[in-house]
């Protein structure tokens, strides 16, 4: 797994990182609960008051349509945890492919 940051010269503020660490840590535990790869990559970059997160992986991949993004689990608490943070929250995931989570917090 490769951590990969820019523009993080100074720390969040307190309750935005929480938020920020849970939200990685559920998609670390994910990728290796599920998607049996070999490789992620976590990109963290904070630029123009905007913090951008993008977490990938060359694992098995899932299809987003069945997924339920409603109920309280894995990836929906996640995409209930960027909602409430005034974020948007993408899933790009390929059956055999891995998958893309790209979420995007503006930083008020």
């Amino acid at each position: 797994m490769e951590v990969i940051d820019y523009g993080l010269d100074q720390r969040l503020e307190n309750n935005l990182e929480l938020a920020v660490f849970r939200i990685i840590q559920e998609l670390i535990t994910n990728i290796l609960k599920h998607a049996e790869a070999k490789n992620a990559t976590i990109n963290i970059s904070l630029y123009d008051k905007n913090l951008n997160i993008i977490v990938e992986d060359d694992g098995k991949g899932f299809d987003i349509k069945k997924v339920n993004l409603n109920s309280g689990m894995g990836i929906s608490s996640i995409k209930t945890r960027v909602e409430h943070l005034k974020g948007s929250f993408t899933v790009d995931a390929t059956l055999g492919k891995g998958s893309s989570i790209l979420i995007d917090i503006p930083i008020t």
